[in-house]
């Protein structure tokens, strides 16, 4: 990715109040940003990248329909990137998210308190490509202003008992700069283990089990509690298995909806998409 020097943006729109996590947050995106790439902004440009307290809002009122691809498609959670095993690079990524922002915004779809569309990119245990889409919404801000940008990660974690001892978890919403993520990004030579999830927690993110219904032998009240007790609060509950079959998908889902309200887990979703397309 070509970085162009920006020390001195200025942009017309208007950054909403931040919380005080989201406002410390953005400072060690701004950090991050300088030492990484050498660019220079304020937090206003940094306004189309979801904070902590913001990222929750939206989880919470985001409904299973505004999963699906679709006209009411609003939110996706699950994408890769070059950076691992996807097709899309991060300005290919950026542009196809702007692109269907803006024609949310434009529809007048975005009156209902969410961001016309947000995404994340979760790749193999890497941050690479997060922390480039980030340069480049700090660069050109106003072009973005219809979308909002996650910072994500799918880690491999191991730690459950045998005979299946490893699993997939989303983070969310953490710093793709903080110093004490880089053992952890390895890409698939990664040996990441469920104690680790405390150093993406205290890097501000949250976690989400990913596509719960490839391992179905885990979706039973002991998984579930080890989730809990390693602080991975959420499940992919509205990821798109458009290549499984259905009927095997429909007599699952309902066993995993009981869970997830059994444990009160906070539900993502999202494509899983590998090719150059965020649907």
């Amino acid at each position: 990715m070509k970085v162009s020097f920006n020390t001195n943006n200025k942009t017309s729109f208007k950054c909403a109040y931040l919380p005080p996590k989201d406002a410390a947050y953005k400072k060690l995106l701004q950090k991050g940003l300088q030492e990484s790439f050498g660019i220079l902004c304020n937090i206003k440009d940094l306004d189309a990248v979801a904070g902590p307290v913001e990222l929750k809002n939206i989880i919470k009122k985001l409904k299973p329909a505004n999963y699906e691809v679709g006209d009411n498609f609003r939110a996706n959670f699950h994408l890769h990137t070059t950076a691992s095993d996807g097709s899309l690079t991060p300005e290919e990524f950026l542009e196809k998210c702007r692109c269907w922002a803006d024609e949310i915004f434009q529809s007048g779809k975005a009156n209902d308190g969410l961001p016309a569309f947000c995404a994340a990119i979760t790749d193999h245990d890497r941050v690479k490509s997060v922390q480039e889409v980030i340069a480049l919404i700090a660069q050109k801000p106003e072009k973005y202003k219809n979308f909002k940008f996650v910072a994500g990660c799918e880690f491999l974690l191991h730690g459950y008992k045998d005979p299946h001892p490893a699993f997939e978890a989303v983070g969310l919403g953490f710093n793709p700069f903080d110093k004490n993520l880089e053992p952890m990004m390895k890409g698939f030579a990664s040996k990441n283990h469920v104690c680790d999830v405390k150093k993406i927690k205290n890097a501000g993110g949250i976690l989400s089990w990913a596509h719960p219904i490839v391992t179905p032998d885990k979706i039973n009240d002991d998984f579930f509690a080890f989730l809990k007790t390693h602080s991975i609060d959420g499940v992919e509950g509205n990821y798109q298995y458009k290549r499984w079959d259905k009927e095997y998908v429909s007599a699952v889902k309902p066993m995993l909806d009981k869970l997830i309200k059994k444990f009160k887990m906070f539900v993502t979703g999202g494509t899983d998409s590998h090719i150059k397309s965020i649907f």
